[in-house]
């Protein structure tokens, strides 16, 4: 499977988040919102990161940990400005996914 622009992951609750790819790590929004570090395996994409965050240029500023220490090949992002918003969507995307780095 190859790595998309657009990636749909489910939460523990059922529901589907969309994510957007981005290109060009050091070019992240300021605005908040969720992210997802990802890498690909033998059954599909990997999550191996999720985070909230008031600014996603901290998901930039955690790639090259990302990078190094997990493997992640791909960063993907969802605008949500909504800080209550965010955090639910990120307790329900790591709920079923289990990544190894979480960043709130």
């Amino acid at each position: 499977m190859t790595l998309t622009d657009h990636l749909d992951i489910q939460g523990a609750s059922g529901t589907r988040y969309r994510f957007r790819r981005v290109q060009n790590p050091s070019a992240l929004p300021a605005e908040g919102g969720n992210f997802l570090y990802v890498k690909e395996g033998a059954d599909g994409v990997v999550v191996i990161g999720s985070g909230a965050s008031e600014t996603l240029h901290q998901a930039h500023d955690l790639w090259k940990q990302a990078v190094e220490r997990h493997g992640a090949e791909a960063i993907y992002v969802r605008l949500n400005i909504g800080r209550a918003q965010r955090l639910r969507e990120h307790e329900d995307i790591a709920a079923e996914n289990g990544p190894d780095m979480q960043i709130i």
